[in-house]
Order: C-alpha cells, then sequence, then structure tokens
C-alpha cells in the first residue's frame, strides 16, 4: 500500500523508546566482553546460533508521512535450518539451500516456495561471513558506526559518517532474550524518516520440524 517491497534478511537487522523489553527477556551483553563491539558481535553469533522460535510483530512507518505498513513476524530457527515469515513472504535457509516464498501481490494466489540449488555456503559458513560484515562495521580504528549498551543490555548503534554499507541506517537499537540469544527488539531509523521495529512477544525454545515447514 505504501509502495515498499520488504526484504527480510536478518541482516536483516533491523527505536520507538516506549516499547520496552519485558523483564523475563532482559538482553545479555554477553560474558567476557570488554568492550561493547566485542559484546555485539558475541550477542549476534548467539543469535544466529541458537534454537528458539519468535513471534511477533514487524512494523515500516514513516514518521514524516505517518503511512505504515505492519505484519506478524515469526522466525523459527534450528541450525542448520532456518526459517523467517513476514509481510506475506518466507525466506530461509536448508543448510547450503537458500528457501524463497515471495510474497503474492495483492489477490493474488502465492507462488511456490522455491529452494535454491545445493552446494553454496552452508550455514556456518553464512553465518561467519555476516559476522565478519559486522565487525567491518563496528571494529577497526574507524568503525562506521559507534556501540553502546545501556543499563537493560540493549545494543544502540549510531552512525558516524555516510556510507552505502550503513546497514543499521542512521540509529538502531538492538535486544538479544537471555535465555535463548534471539533477537527480541529491533528499531532502525533510516534516512528520510523511515522506522523499522521488530518487537518480539513469545519466546521457545523447542523447535518441531513444523515450525521449520514453508
Amino acid at each position: 500500500a505504501l509502495g515498499w517491497v520488504v526484504v527480510a534478511a536478518y541482516a536483516a537487522l533491523l527505536v520507538a523508546t516506549a516499547l520496552t523489553t519485558p523483564a523475563d527477556r532482559r538482553p545479555a551483553t554477553g560474558s567476557g566482553s570488554d568492550t561493547a563491539e566485542s559484546a555485539l558481535i558475541e550477542a549476534w553469533a548467539r543469535s544466529r546460533t541458537g534454537t528458539f522460535v519468535t513471534t511477533g510483530t514487524f512494523e515500516r512507518r514513516s514518521d514524516v508521512t505517518g503511512a505504515s505498513i505492519a505484519s506478524e513476524d515469526v522466525l523459527a530457527q534450528r541450525p542448520p535450518r532456518r526459517l523467517h515469515s513476514q509481510m506475506g513472504g518466507v525466506e530461509g535457509r536448508d543448510d547450503e539451500r537458500l528457501l524463497v516464498c515471495p510474497a503474492p501481490p495483492p489477490d493474488s494466489e502465492p507462488e511456490p516456495c522455491r529452494y535454491g540449488p545445493a552446494g553454496g555456503p552452508t550455514y556456518a559458513e553464512a553465518t561467519e561471513r555476516e559476522l565478519a560484515g559486522l565487525r567491518s562495521l563496528v571494529g577497526g580504528t574507524d568503525p562506521l558506526y559507534g556501540v553502546t549498551v545501556d543499563d537493560a543490555g540493549c545494543f544502540h548503534l549510531e552512525l558516524r559518517r555516510s556510507d552505502p554499507r550503513a546497514t543499521f541506517g542512521q540509529a538502531a537499537e538492538l535486544c538479544f532474550d537471555d535465555e535463548t540469544g534471539a533477537l527480541v527488539r529491533r528499531e532502525v531509523h533510516h534516512e528520510g524518516g523511515i522506522v523499522e521495529v521488530l518487537e518480539v512477544d513469545e519466546v521457545r525454545a523447542d523447535v518441531s520440524d513444523a515450525d521449520l515447514a514453508p
């Protein structure tokens, strides 16, 4: 309705401060981490290697026009399998094969889900590439993002300069579940007043084959 195409890559990554994280899912900064940057990388790695199902709401809105679109957001993960449903579409991975179920146009039947060819990067390899990309954004002597951690353990990222690699927009907040490592809150502020918010309402650690079926 707004002409936006939302692609969930969990780089897809992704701070209406009035919303808060429930106390029983308070995020962790990662044990043994001596900086906010290393703690974020540790938390992100755990969120990609944990086993869980999360259910919540994803919203994309314009603070300029007031327009918004929203949908249920469900992520089932049991490495090396992962399935993410959002905005009528599904994307996932079965180790070295990618899975895509495109969101259908309005008033149209959904297209069948399609697995990509085998022989691509494994789940572990794809995760390590993702972590290497994150390290390049927040690490080094001149990081693209500054990272801080608040008293609740949520990470706050602030863009330091314009760059096409700015995955987290102008500013972002990321919160992770202490028990499972799942991402339970993500808010990203993009240029032009566009805000994306993921708020998870439920996390469970048991994942069935049915949860991973597209």
